[in-house]
């Protein structure tokens, strides 16, 4: 059988070598197969094993069989935990039952579990190093699949998806380094010298210059200015479709005026997850090549206290000309988007706009940590979006925006106040409020991540911190917009 490696992470250089005497061999069966009984019968029983079974066979060579029932992105997950669990940085795709794209699906799924976001100290990266050269590997290094499924379309569109998924996680999980100039640097590494995407930045005062006020207002209390980074990639220059992306980039939430109590604040460097997802789809747009034309738009702000902070009661005139009266500076994320919006709208006429962000807490208590909401204007577009997240496992609901949420988020004193009336249908509230800076002919949806923005357990395909919800979503809906 000829096998040929898989690049585990696409922006790190995979490792080359064959010990196939350290590696694990994996096969994969349906669940309750008579393959599996076949193979236990005549080969000699390690351990019984979630999902399938371990079992020697040879010397030296180790196989783990899994059989797959329901989720096959989460079998992948598995079987990274089974290979940390044995010590084996290398897998070789042995025997499979499975078809091209039950295998894909497993595969995607291994990579996107075999992620792990840590900083270590100098003793602990030379014990790390030390280990990597004994072979005692924490997470897989090497992955080996057939030739026939190496080059399937299909299968390498899974792989891409999930390894800008890990950039994402990546750019997430930043902590005090993640500033708004964090990001901005970040971009100019990556697109400087790319003559296919254009940069532009708006930092601090400019905001203000260009009437960007309620964006301004809430990084205002920073030491780090806030930052509007735009982005623009044209793949498709026969084509005058433009689809623009637009993410918060709160670097850090601590509520601002309204601060934060203990428990409430302290993962709230991933508020900056919206952004990081937009970047890093629109980062694997680019490496792929796509023939698409896309912007993106990043809101990055950091929501601090100083004698600078905006204040509760402020009244604040927007980019699009609507005054919002500021009740909570804890609700900043939809003022940063509302000006995001409005300015992309007023620079690109795009033809559609998706926009997500870590928003609401009452989404996640609406729909838990697996599920985001997804909010809209059109319903070609939520269905297309939907569609996308059921097949990559990053699964959106629908939610409604009616005129009782437009009604609740007027204010007294101004066109709009930035929290509503009431203290109920928080979600769909936000939406509301975020639907007033966006042209009513141009299909939009916003996508609420703030439950599945982070795994607070290492389950399924998602390991602790950051999971990049949604950033699959994002690239696979641009895929399916080239012309």
């Amino acid at each position: 059988m000829k096998v040929k490696q898989l690049c585990i992470n696409s922006y790190k250089p995979p490792v080359q070598s064959q010990n196939w005497a350290q590696s694990l061999f994996l096969n994969l069966y349906r669940c309750n197969s008579q393959q599996i009984s076949r193979h236990l019968h005549r080969l000699k029983v390690n351990k019984v094993v979630k999902g399938g079974q371990s079992f020697i066979f040879g010397e030296e060579k180790v196989g783990l069989a899994v059989g797959v029932k329901g989720s096959c992105y989460n079998a992948g997950g598995e079987i990274v935990r089974r290979a940390r669990k044995y010590g084996f940085g290398t897998v070789v795709l042995s025997q499979n039952e499975l078809n091209l794209k039950e295998t894909s699906q497993v595969i995607s799924g291994l990579i996107q579990a075999n992620y792990k976001y840590k900083l270590l100290g100098d003793l602990a990266q030379e014990k790390q190093q030390s280990d990597e050269n004994n072979d005692q590997y924490s997470y897989i290094q090497e992955l080996y699949v057939q030739e026939n499924i190496f080059e399937d379309p299909y299968f390498q569109q899974l792989v891409q998806l999930a390894q800008i998924k890990l950039y994402a996680r990546d750019l997430a999980n930043t902590r005090q380094e993640g500033t708004p100039q964090y990001f901005v640097n970040e971009v100019k590494k990556l697109f400087k010298d790319n003559p296919n995407v254009e940069i532009q930045i708006l930092e601090g005062k400019q905001l203000q210059e260009c009437q960007l006020n309620l964006f301004y207002a809430v990084g205002q209390g920073s030491i780090h200015p806030p930052t509007l980074i735009n982005l623009t990639y044209r793949g498709n220059k026969n084509s005058q479709e433009l689809h623009a992306l637009v993410g918060k980039g709160i670097t850090f939430d601590t509520g601002g005026l309204h601060l934060k109590s203990y428990g409430h604040m302290e993962n709230m460097y991933l508020d900056k997850s919206g952004a990081c997802n937009v970047l890093a789809a629109f980062k694997g747009a680019v490496d792929m090549k796509l023939k698409v034309n896309v912007t993106i738009t990043l809101g990055m702000a950091e929501n601090a206290i100083s004698n600078t902070s905006y204040k509760p009661s402020n009244i604040l005139k927007s980019h699009k000309g609507l005054t919002v009266e500021i009740n909570n500076t804890d609700a900043e994320g939809r003022l940063v988007l509302a000006d995001c919006l409005s300015w992309t709208q007023a620079i690109y006429n795009p033809t559609t706009i998706v926009e997500i962000s870590t928003l609401t807490g009452s989404c996640k208590a609406a729909l838990g940590e697996n599920t985001g909401g997804l909010f809209s204007n059109n319903d070609k577009l939520s269905q297309e979006l939907l569609e996308i997240g059921k097949e990559l496992q990053e699964p959106f609901w629908r939610m409604p925006v009616t005129d009782e949420h437009q009604d609740m988020m007027k204010g007294k004193f101004a066109d709009l106040c930035n929290t509503g009336k009431s203290k109920i249908c928080g979600a769909s509230k936000a939406a509301a409020f975020l639907f007033n800076f966006v042209d009513d002919k141009i299909p939009f949806a916003h996508l609420d991540i703030a439950g599945p923005k982070e795994s607070k357990t290492d389950k399924g395909i998602y390991p602790l911190g950051a999971t990049g919800f949604g950033t699959q979503v994002l690239l696979k809906y641009l895929l399916n917009k080239q012309e």
